[in-house]
């Protein structure tokens, strides 16, 4: 009986990160090819059956269209590779990313069905484990290069990575309540591109961007996300974001003055952070929310004014699904008032504001 209770508390100490989440930290996409301290573990992921999104990565965009129909909008992200939106239902968003043709990238939120079997949305991770086992280490082949990854207990908790038996790989996103919400499938270049987890070992290609003209794909990014966002609120049932002019124009000043003088507006451990992120290897990510960011936007003329900042961004939809994922972030977007935002994007560079939107007798 002894062995009985100690084998079950055994199974409590290793299955609580994955099945119990804690506050996470906030994870972002990694700039560099600067390689962390970690552990690496024998064990690795068992490759999922490819249903679905999963067969069709590799396969050319004119072979998806066939299927899923002309794109609402495609346009250059700046980096490399086109991103296309597709038609879905109100709460759903679908965007595809491409490279010389190829689909390299599918993201979906409030889809269900087929597309994204053997998963389901809003399946728990109770649900999750009866289809496979998650795994905190993977390591992956780059032309004869050995690259390890390491997944930290609040990507297992909330963006756990999977990797399907065609060789493309998927993340899957949990909301606070541990309920799937969004899927992303992609092909190993574009997961070691974003290097959205912990690299323990080996060399990772940096996003380098390729455009010349970045007004009207900074615009382009901007209305999407408003879409995305919005398609978000539909899905938790509450009002629909509104933008201003006004608000938008705050977000380009907020953009201009600090991005002109960063220097002049950070402390210098905070300036030294946001260095290294923008102009050496580093394998972090800066941002800034909270009482933070309040303080410096007032400190770059736009005052009285709630959001946050962060840098890099290059994938405004894989962004927006990972910050859904973040408790403290989802806690965020959950506002059961009306509220207006506006998004600013500066090539790699992101803001968002919010504003409360007073009720009036003509509200609707």
């Amino acid at each position: 009986m002894f062995f009985v209770f100690l084998i079950l508390a055994l199974l409590v100490v290793y299955l609580q990160p994955v099945f119990f989440p804690r506050q996470a930290q906030t994870i972002r996409p990694h700039e560099s090819q600067a390689t962390g301290e970690g552990t690496i573990t024998n064990m690795q992921a068992d490759p999922v059956a490819a249903e679905g999104f999963a067969t069709e990565i590799g396969s050319s965009l004119k072979d998806f269209e066939k299927t899923h129909g002309a794109p609402i909008i495609s346009y250059d992200s700046g980096y490399g590779f086109t991103i296309s939106r597709y038609e879905t239902e109100e709460t759903g968003f679908l965007e595809v990313n491409s490279e010389d043709g190829k689909v390299v990238a599918i993201k979906s939120t409030g889809i269900d069905g087929q597309e994204i079997a053997p998963f389901s949305l809003n399946m728990s991770m109770g649900d999750l484990a009866a289809i496979t086992m998650l795994f905190p280490n993977f390591t992956i082949d780059d032309e004869g290069a050995e690259i390890q990854i390491e997944l930290m207990e609040e990507d297992l908790n909330y963006r756990p990575l999977l990797v399907f038996d065609n060789g493309v790989y998927g993340i899957l996103f949990f909301n606070r309540n541990s309920e799937l919400y969004g899927v992303m499938y992609l092909t190993k270049d574009m997961l070691l591109k974003l290097a959205p987890y912990n690299l323990i070992s080996g060399e990772v290609p940096a996003m380098k961007a390729q455009a010349t003209e970045w007004g009207e794909i900074n615009q382009a990014k901007i209305d999407q996300g408003f879409q995305l966002l919005n398609a978000l609120r539909l899905q938790e049932e509450l009002p629909l974001y509104e933008t201003t002019y006004t608000l938008q124009g705050q977000g380009r000043d907020f953009l201009t003055r600090f991005l002109k003088n960063p220097q002049k507006h950070l402390s210098e451990s905070r300036y030294e952070s946001f260095r290294k992120v923008t102009e050496d290897a580093s394998n972090e990510v800066f941002i800034v929310t909270g009482s933070e960011f309040t303080d410096l936007a007032k400190a770059v003329g736009v005052a009285d004014i709630q959001g946050f900042f962060e840098t890099p961004c290059y994938d405004l939809t894989f962004q927006i699904l990972s910050w859904y994922s973040d408790p403290y972030m989802h806690a965020r977007f959950m506002e059961e008032q009306k509220q207006a935002i506006a998004i600013g994007i500066s090539q790699q560079n992101m803001v968002i504001l919010f504003e409360d939107v007073a009720e009036t007798e003509d509200s609707d």
